[in-house]
């Protein structure tokens, strides 16, 4: 029988690290937005999303739903920008929920031990290897050229008749959601 204990001890853990008597650590969110992106994924909820995304493309070349899903990563970390994407996807669950085929692949460097990620991508237009399924660019771009009010109507709308559909309701209706304001000046999106 294992048994697995937690306890939260700053000091403990920091006194443990530098005395190298920590042999394994892992940090546990990792687990947990796995398995939140793994339910998300095969129940459908960021496909069915995407569908009525008010999308600024004309032509798609990579999903919807990945730009979404990697949205959702970054505001699980608290990620300020895109240029954090590969750091977020490197040390949180959402590569392992997409699996090999669409995420990619982790591994640990046995020399200096950095995780490196690999990743098929959704386009043949790189000819050098991908570290992400998406550019955390295009993120940014497909961010920027979504026009504002669409995506607030698609926000107040959509969204909650998708999740609504899904059962995601409790039975009077209501869906409890963080309402945190963040304040970003002279920014309209």
């Amino acid at each position: 029988m294992d048994l697995v204990a937690f306890h939260y001890d700053r000091s403990f853990v920091l006194d443990a690290l530098r005395q190298g008597e920590i042999d394994y650590l892992e940090h546990v969110s990792e687990a947990a937005e796995a398995d939140l992106f793994r339910h998300l994924i095969q129940r459908q909820v960021v496909q069915r999303l995407a569908e009525t995304y008010p999308t600024p493309r004309q032509k798609e070349e990579v999903p919807v739903w990945i730009y979404l899903a990697s949205e959702l990563s970054l505001k699980l970390h608290g990620a300020q920008a895109y240029h954090a994407l590969p750091r977020i996807l490197r040390c949180g669950g959402l590569i392992e929920a997409l699996g090999p085929e669409l995420g990619g692949r982790k591994s640990l460097h046995p020399a200096t031990g950095d995780v490196t990620l690999a990743c098929p991508g959704f386009n043949d237009k790189n000819d050098y290897d991908r570290q992400t399924p998406c550019d955390q660019d295009f993120l940014r771009k497909f961010a920027r050229d979504t026009e504002t009010d669409r995506l607030h109507g698609w926000f107040n709308r959509e969204v909650p008749r998708c999740l609504r559909s899904l059962g995601l309701f409790d039975p009077e209706g209501l869906f409890i959601g963080d309402a945190s304001y963040l304040f970003v000046p002279d920014n309209e999106h």
